[in-house]
């Protein structure tokens, strides 16, 4: 994931913190609100649909592996889904790192969704 530095963030430290936090360790139960704010500048809508998008695909595994009833018969077993939440710890963390940093990053395959999220409801704001 390469790492660029984004020029004129003008986001002050707290409402900064409080962006990141909302946008990462609540997924896209969180991102689609900061998306749908008229006054969220753009590089916090970025980070937001990124989120979102991740967050989406997250739930969707942390789903499978919890309803999987090939693993364990005793429903539901949370230890393949464990994982899924780790990673996605794991994420949030380095996204709020990045947001706070005025960095953002590239996914390859989720670049184009999160921009197509962006458009999408910026135009139903």
């Amino acid at each position: 994931m390469p790492l660029t530095r984004t020029e004129g963030v003008k986001v002050r430290g707290t409402e900064r913190f409080t962006n990141a936090f909302i946008a990462y360790i609540m997924g896209f139960v969180g991102g689609i609100p900061l998306l749908l704010m008229k006054d969220t500048d753009e590089f916090t809508k970025l980070h937001a649909a990124y989120s979102s998008v991740m967050g989406f695909f997250a739930w969707l595994a942390f789903m499978a592996l919890w309803h999987m009833p090939m693993v364990n018969p005793n429903y539901p077993h949370f230890g393949p889904a464990l994982y899924v939440a780790y990673a996605w710890l794991v994420y949030a963390l380095f996204g709020m790192y990045a947001f706070i940093r005025g960095k953002t990053y590239l996914i390859p395959g989720i670049d184009w969704m999160a921009k197509g999220l962006i458009r999408a409801l910026s135009n139903a704001v």
